[in-house]
Parts: C-alpha cells; structure tokens; sequence
C-alpha cells in the first residue's frame, strides 16, 4: 500500500507539473496573465465548484445535473471500454450501467488537483469507484482519472473524461 500511496503522489505531481507548464508555454505568458481579469485563484475555484457539482449529481442519481457540466464536443475513455465515446456515446453506457440495476452507487474521487491556464482546467486524481449491484456483491475499482475542462459561456464544461483503472499502470521494473 506505501507503495502504491508514493506511485499515486509521483502520478499526480507529474500531472500537475505537465498541464501547468505545456498549458503556459504553449499560451506563451505567465499563467497569472493568461487568467484574464479574474485571478487564477477565482477561475481555480469556478473549476473546483463544477467540478463538486458534477460529482455530487453524479452520485446522487440526478444525471440531469451530472450531463449538464459536460460540453456537447465531450469525448471520454472509460475503463469499460477499449474505444473512446462521444457524448451520446457516454450518455449511453451510463444508461446501460444505470436504471434498476444498483442500491446504491459512487464515483469518489481521491485528492484531486486542480489547474487553470486560461479558460482551460485539467483535473486529475485518483478514485474509487464503489456500488452495490441488486442480488450480488459489492463492486470496487480504484481509479486513475484525468479531466479537461473549459469555460464556455461563463461555465466550466467537461470537453475530457480519461479513467483508467489502477491495475493497469506498472508499479514496479520487470523481473530482470
């Protein structure tokens, strides 16, 4: 588990280093300059906020809620499957997933990170995903995930949802 915790933190450092500075070399000007006239501490908290709200909606049942934080150009890449979906593509396997099949449902995220550069946000932490099928087990899956957002139209929307489950990343070098 110590393991995993370091192989976690050195994860998410890079994530967080990665999209701040390609994000403000590509926009060439100091992150600071390229929040226009609100202060990257208040664009951080806007992200923050639709951010909470997608989640809470989320797991509250309310996909009414949780579909309006996403633009309509979204696009995700789900653990499910080996392809990436469009949004209608999302809005269907959620249905499959949804209806009468669970009692109860979360998408919790773990120590997420917040950047801002502009009117672009990533997003990114880990998770557990955690529910309880009708008539059988709990399930878990512990995450990684990564967000891209944008503000459009004064709102922050989701443009990129990115989950991997964290079986799937190498831990340790291969037997040599």
């Amino acid at each position: 588990m110590q393991q995993f915790n370091r192989d976690r933190r050195r994860w998410l450092a890079a994530v967080r280093d990665i999209s701040l500075g390609a994000a403000a070399a590509a926009a060439g000007m100091p992150a600071a300059q390229a929040q226009g006239t609100r202060s990257a501490a208040d664009e951080t908290g806007a992200l923050r906020q639709a951010f909470d709200g997608m989640v809470d909606a989320l797991n509250r049942g309310d996909l009414d809620g949780f579909w309006a934080a996403f633009h309509p150009s979204a696009i995700m890449i789900d653990e499910d499957a080996p392809w990436r979906f469009d949004l209608p593509g999302i809005k269907d396997h959620i249905a499959f997933h949804g209806g009468n099949l669970w009692e109860g449902f979360a998408w919790r995220p773990r120590d997420p990170r917040f950047r801002v550069v502009g009117s672009t946000g990533v997003v990114a932490g880990a998770a557990t995903f955690r529910g309880k099928p009708k008539d059988a087990g709990y399930r878990l899956r512990h995450l990684l995930w990564s967000q891209g957002w944008i503000r459009d139209d004064g709102a922050w929307r989701t443009v990129l949802w990115h989950q991997s489950p964290v079986v799937g990343h190498v831990t340790r070098g291969s037997p040599g």
